[in-house]
């Protein structure tokens, strides 16, 4: 066993953890926002992902097979595959913000002021990153199994998917576990600026701004898959970097509005 290997795991994990929490208390203590609004935003992500996740499962099985009966060249059937994956997860998350702006946090006489906008996308985006890390624990605890065993092979499934699988997760090496991290803080900060291009959509209402949420968060989701299909991990990260510079200016744009009267800041 690797000890780097493990020490890298289990610094994800935490940093994947504690920079959400972390977030959602220098929200509260620098703005005064409730850490209601931060819990608001990890409940209806799970809310959403409920609904979202059984359709992904039924449709992208027939969705491939019918791709791949089209088109003879991978590359399309990939493109096609990321970019319908990509608009469900839009949709879903993007809309469901608009509903629950719209909706929920009004009966609720919850402000829809940047302070609550800024910390439900930290709850959103936070939520998220917690659940990756457990997942990035679970395999933590694999490696640090599979690697201590004389025979790691011995009574695998005769399937090559998991044998590749296993022997993928033996060869990591430290920097193969970073760019998870590099990504679920990338995608913090995108899920805090989509909320409040969603709030500001509801507040001024410009549905358009929901459509260019909508849009923007589907094209991260598709072209990450493609390139790092096709060009690899590093390269995927690079590409989420190029979406999240927009999103550092829709936060840049937000700061200058935050805490700046008694009231709750609107837009």
């Amino acid at each position: 066993m690797n000890m780097l290997v493990t020490a890298s795991f289990a610094a994800v994990v935490l940093l994947e953890i504690a920079v959400p929490l972390g977030l959602g208390l220098w929200i509260v203590r620098r703005f005064g926002v409730s850490w209601n609004i931060f819990l608001l935003g990890a409940g209806f992500f799970v809310a959403v992902q409920i609904l979202h996740t059984p359709l992904v499962l039924l449709t992208q099985g027939p969705l491939y097979a019918y791709l791949n009966g089209v088109f003879t060249n991978k590359l399309p059937v990939l493109v096609v595959f990321a970019v319908y994956l990509g608009l469900l997860a839009g949709l879903f998350e993007e809309v469901g913000r608009y509903l629950i702006f719209t909706r929920y946090l009004p009966r609720k006489d919850y402000a829809l002021s940047c302070e609550n906008g800024v910390m439900f996308g930290a709850g959103w985006g936070g939520i998220e990153s917690i659940l990756v890390a457990l997942l990035v624990l679970s395999s933590m605890a694999s490696y640090i199994v599979l690697s201590q065993s004389p025979d790691p092979f011995v009574g695998l499934p005769d399937d090559p998917a998991v044998i590749a699988q296993v022997a993928a997760l033996l060869a990591l090496t430290p920097p193969d576990i970073l760019p998870g991290l590099l990504e679920r803080m990338m995608t913090i900060t995108l899920h805090i600026a989509w909320s409040i291009l969603v709030l500001a959509a509801v507040v001024r209402k410009q549905r358009l701004l929901l459509l260019l949420a909508v849009l923007w968060h589907a094209g991260v989701d598709a072209a990450a898959v493609v390139i790092a299909q096709t060009e690899g991990v590093w390269a995927a990260e690079f590409t989420i970097a190029l979406f999240t510079v927009p999103g550092l200016l829709v936060l840049w744009w937000a700061w200058r509005r935050l805490g700046k009267s008694e009231r709750k800041s609107v837009f």
